[in-house]
């Protein structure tokens, strides 16, 4: 599969070259506080093309169901972004402030999406999708926030397992950041970080929720017989 998808970019690359390459946003993935010096974080745009990039950034909340599907809204009374837009020269940068202005005193920790969008400035309808749009994911997290996950149910799909992972903290959580112990009987096979993507698809879960994640088969375990230890890995 990853070949695959090396042939297929590669592929595209060679078609359409300038808005595959034509900028890069960093950081895509960030932590704010509701107060103080975290409040508060610079993004960059990076124009690596031989052309002027014009991009819009729009903040967004993000919200999720039990199964992982996003709903995005306005996010405009709780984060400030500088500038809005903002015209790109070739091979040069802008930085991008984005500060919260939400409710200081949150409780739990809120996520949102800072959408940057490439503006297409000829309008020419052959264009529109060809442009880039780079959506990065920003968790404010009050202080001493944090998550605490569990597995609730292991169950078979038609296409393989499903685990339910449930979040009783105030933080979000990523599976991603834990130790899974996977019981059987007397079986048990430990996995650990960022191995866990070799079985399960996604890793975010938002505070006071649950979430259904996809899961790759165990040989040897069956799903109803099989109960998951979840551990924060430190």
């Amino acid at each position: 599969m990853t070949n695959l998808f090396g042939k297929v970019l590669g592929f595209l690359v060679l078609i359409f070259p300038t808005y595959l390459i034509a900028y890069q946003v960093t950081p895509m993935i960030a932590e704010m506080t509701p107060l103080g010096r975290g409040a508060q974080l610079s993004m960059r745009v990076d124009n690596t093309n031989d052309f002027p990039l014009t991009v819009e950034l729009v903040p967004l909340k993000l919200s999720m169901d039990r199964f992982g599907q996003e709903t995005l809204s306005s996010a405009d009374d709780d984060l400030l972004v500088i500038p809005v837009t903002a015209v790109i020269e070739p091979g040069k940068s802008q930085s991008v402030l984005v500060r919260y202005i939400g409710d200081p005193e949150i409780k739990n920790s809120n996520a949102y999406r800072i959408s940057v969008r490439q503006v297409n400035v000829l309008g020419s309808q052959n264009d529109i999708g060809l442009l880039m749009r780079f959506d990065t994911l920003m968790n404010v997290k009050p202080e001493k926030a944090s998550p605490s996950l569990s597995v609730i149910k292991v169950s078979e799909g038609n296409n393989g397992w499903f685990v339910e992972v449930k979040n009783d903290g105030d933080s979000y959580g990523r599976i991603t950041e834990s130790i899974w112990t996977i019981k059987q009987g007397g079986k048990s096979v430990v996995v650990r970080g960022r191995d866990i993507q070799q079985y399960v698809t996604g890793t975010l879960v938002l505070p006071k929720s649950s979430r259904v994640f996809p899961m790759k088969p165990i040989n040897g375990f069956s799903p109803s017989k099989t109960s998951i230890e979840i551990v924060e890995l430190k």
